[in-house]
């Protein structure tokens, strides 16, 4: 396998002093971030940042039986060596990273704009820097120094207008990323189903984690983009969904409505208002369904 130089240590050593300098500079950035667990995509070492626990998830599930799904709220992260063979595993990892940006940019536009700032880095040190090097072997277009670019902007004084279209430019390099999976038997709507499923269930599991949470903006916020991303993704395969299998498309919607009535504005209400045992049961329920498709 080809090696990254953005994957050496050197990179993440200065991956993560950037963090933590964004970070430093940020007189914004909101005290319960660390109540949201960020663990690292795989074995990413990532330097203190507003995310304080860094423990190694597991997978999340791919192709298999549901292997590898774990981890307090929905923030469990990927395994890079599964997502090189396995597609669901894959874009899981590109849409967790789109996530971010759309949790991000909605926090800026609210007027948080540290916050979206310091969620625009932490793909980079989470997920990117491990799974840069399955990019490159799928033949998918590098943008480590986009991300860095974007990361930096909203602390270097740059406009509403630079931020938004730094960001646009990121979900595109995803776009185009997403289009070089690595080969697989299943259908392409069973694999966006499962994918769409992975991000409402890491969205149900969040909102739950914020419930519970004494400081919830960190773990609302992080659930807001894994629905954002779900919603989205099921916006463009659910006729696609149905055709294959009209109750998966159903289970996806439901939860996916439900998630929006949980999640209105990025910024958490002082009082979560949905039953999060029943969102997180919908989820499960989309989860269970999707299996079954091939």
């Amino acid at each position: 396998m080809m090696k990254s130089a953005h994957s050496s240590l050197m990179a993440r050593a200065g991956v993560a002093a950037l963090i933590a300098g964004l970070s430093a500079c940020s007189p914004a950035v909101e005290d319960d971030r660390a109540a949201s667990p960020e663990p690292s995509a795989g074995t990413v070492e990532a330097a203190p940042t507003p995310d304080t626990t860094h423990d190694t998830p597991a997978p999340v599930a791919g192709e298999g039986d549901g292997e590898g799904e774990g981890g307090d709220g929905g923030e469990f992260g990927i395994d890079p060596a599964v997502a090189a063979t396995d597609p669901i595993v894959y874009l899981t990892a590109l849409e967790v990273m789109r996530a971010h940006y759309l949790a991000g940019m909605a926090a800026y536009d609210e007027g948080r704009e540290a916050i979206g700032g310091t969620m625009f880095s932490h793909p980079i040190s989470e997920i990117y820097i491990d799974l840069e090097d399955v990019l490159i072997d799928l033949g998918a277009p590098e943008f480590y120094e986009l991300l860095l670019e974007t990361s930096r902007a909203p602390f270097q004084d740059a406009s509403a207008e630079e931020v938004h279209s730094l960001v646009d430019q990121v979900l595109m390099a995803i776009d185009t990323a997403s289009q070089h999976t690595p080969e697989s038997e299943l259908s392409e709507p069973a694999i966006q189903a499962r994918v769409i499923a992975n991000m409402a269930e890491r969205a149900a599991l969040q909102y739950a984690f914020a419930a519970e949470s004494e400081m919830k903006s960190g773990p609302y916020l992080d659930g807001f983009g894994f629905y954002r991303s779900a919603e989205e993704i099921l916006s463009r395969h659910e006729s696609a969904i149905a055709a294959v299998d009209a109750d998966s498309a159903v289970r996806l919607r439901a939860v996916v409505d439900a998630l929006a009535a949980a999640y209105p504005v990025a910024t958490a209400p002082e009082q979560l208002g949905t039953d999060s045992d029943a969102l997180v049961a919908l989820a499960q329920s989309a989860q269970d369904q999707v299996a079954t498709l091939n």
